[in-house]
Order: C-alpha cells, then structure tokens, then sequence
C-alpha cells in the first residue's frame, strides 16, 4: 500500500484555512480611542450640568485574564464646584467585548 502524502498537506490547509477565518485577536492592544468616546459620553451623561475639562487618558490595567481596564479622568465644574472624576472601561481583552462602564467622582 502506497503512503499517501496529500493527507498530511491537505490538513495542514484545513488548518490554515480555519486561522484565516478566524484570526486571533488581542483586544488589549486596541487603541486607547476605540474606548475614548464611550467613557466621555458615560461622563457627559453622569455630569450632564457640568462643564469637563482637562480630560486625560490615565493607563490601562491588566485587571485578570478575563478583563482589561482603560481609565480616563476629567476635570469636572458644576456650578463653583471643581472636582475630579474617573471613568473605567472594563473589556475582554480576546474578544474586545465591553463588560462594564464606571464613572464617580475622586
């Protein structure tokens, strides 16, 4: 019986095929700006009377493996009130999935 060699090969482009379907991700090396505009609407609508200011992107923190946290702060003036306030996104970091949104006041 002769060995057949087109076996090995043609698993081998299964296999490749499959990684081109479905390429792997890496969701915490997105760009700070696909989150920036979600945690400034979150703010804009928590201080909806408020004037922001200073809006800065502080870091992102590997929380575990199932989360990845981007925190942004602003400079927050209602009325004569200055203050600062914080706004957390929280996402997987493989599939870029948004799990939660924090916004309070330091």
């Amino acid at each position: 019986m002769q060995p057949k060699w087109w076996v090995p090969f043609a698993a081998g482009m299964v296999l490749f095929g499959s990684f081109m379907i479905h390429p792997p991700t890496n969701a915490a090396m997105q760009p700070v700006e696909n989150w920036e505009r979600l945690a400034y609407t979150a703010l804009q609508e928590e201080y909806e009377r408020a004037a922001l200011n200073d809006y800065q992107y502080i870091g992102r923190t590997q929380v575990n493996e199932d989360q990845t946290k981007d925190v942004f702060r602003v400079t927050v003036k209602e009325g004569s009130t200055l203050f600062a306030a914080h706004a957390e996104i929280y996402f997987h970091p493989v599939t870029g999935h948004l799990i939660s949104i924090n916004v309070f006041r330091l």
